[in-house]
């Protein structure tokens, strides 16, 4: 067994502790933006990661696996910075959500199947991801591109990481991989922390999939309400959601006390464009926010050192492993 990262496959006892929904070069202009250059963004993510080997982090997940035109990850940039830091990236290849390029539309699920493992073999890509559907929605596309990340699974082995859009559509998700034949052992349903509700929660747990409470320091965000800005010459809808990290805290420990222990993983999904909105979180702490201040606050609530071991080590290791 083995885990495939930017600069080739490595055990999957040596991951460590592992940070499985990141976006290592949003933290710039450049992916998420325009104007940034690559080795601004690289600089940037060196800095940014530079402090979780102190505590004892060996692996990130890297889940922008896609771009506008379909393109794949800026896997020279992810090795540059797996080199300059030591920790092992994992880069996930995919598409979003809606909107997509043209030729999403016009494929078939077997060529948008066949791009998928392309880009992975392509990229040295270790995970499908991030697989999005819209808010409150699957759309036609977004159904035939996660059917699409199902086949490309199996025929590669590789594991699915899918993004609920403010935690929304879970359950959905599940019935359409399922459907598809995905191990779902293997399936990775993100950003549950944002709809933290336990029958919620419990009801997508019952399927076998992992359950992601990936955005972790994120309390504030906007969220544009699609088709807004079509409401007046500029004006649109924005949401400014909260979601403070003390209902995350409690519903993951919750989970664990209730035996989920095996089916939870962690990250926090720091991207440019919430960063700002979190000063006190992700802009103090960087990469370091989850060991620094989430971690004793889950021993605070009872959770022991077996646990947050299992899913911050175990957990990744089993999903990112492949024959």
């Amino acid at each position: 067994m083995h885990v495939l990262t930017v600069t080739g496959p490595v055990d999957p006892a040596a991951l460590g502790p592992t940070l499985m929904h990141e976006h290592l070069m949003s933290l710039v202009p450049g992916r998420f933006f325009t104007g940034g250059r690559w080795d601004d963004a690289v600089d940037t993510a060196e800095r940014a990661l530079g402090g979780l080997r102190a505590h004892g982090v060996g692996a990130v997940v890297d889940l922008t696996g896609r771009s506008g035109t379909g393109a794949g990850p800026d896997v020279g940039a992810l090795r540059e910075i797996a080199s300059r830091t030591g920790l092992a990236v994992v880069a996930g290849v995919g598409m979003y959500k809606e909107p997509y390029p043209a030729w999403v539309a016009a494929a078939s699920i077997d060529e948008v199947a066949d791009r998928f493992v392309a880009m992975a073999t392509e990229a040295t890509a270790g995970i499908f991801g991030e697989i999005g559907t819209s808010l409150g929605l699957v759309t036609p596309t977004e159904e035939k591109v996660l059917r699409a990340a199902v086949r490309a699974h199996r025929r590669t082995g590789l594991a699915i990481s899918t993004h609920c859009t403010l935690g929304t559509m879970a359950p959905e998700q599940v019935a359409i991989m399922a459907s598809e034949g995905a191990d779902l052992s293997r399936a990775v349903v993100g950003h549950l922390d944002l709809s933290p509700q336990l029958p919620y929660l419990e009801e997508v747990l019952a399927s076998g999939v992992t359950v992601a409470f990936d955005t972790f320091g994120k309390q504030w965000f906007d969220y544009q309400v699609p088709d807004s800005a079509d409401q007046g010459d500029g004006e649109f809808v924005k949401w400014a959601y909260q979601r403070p990290d003390t209902d995350r805290i409690a519903a993951l420990s919750e989970l664990l006390a209730r035996g989920y222990v095996g089916q939870l993983v962690v990250s926090c999904d720091i991207s440019g464009r919430e960063a700002y909105l979190n000063a006190d979180t992700h802009g103090r702490h960087g990469y370091g926010f989850l060991h620094a201040v989430v971690l004793p606050a889950l021993r605070a609530a009872g959770v022991g050192e077996e646990s947050l071991r299992q899913i911050l080590v175990d957990n990744p290791a089993r999903i990112l492993a492949i024959a």
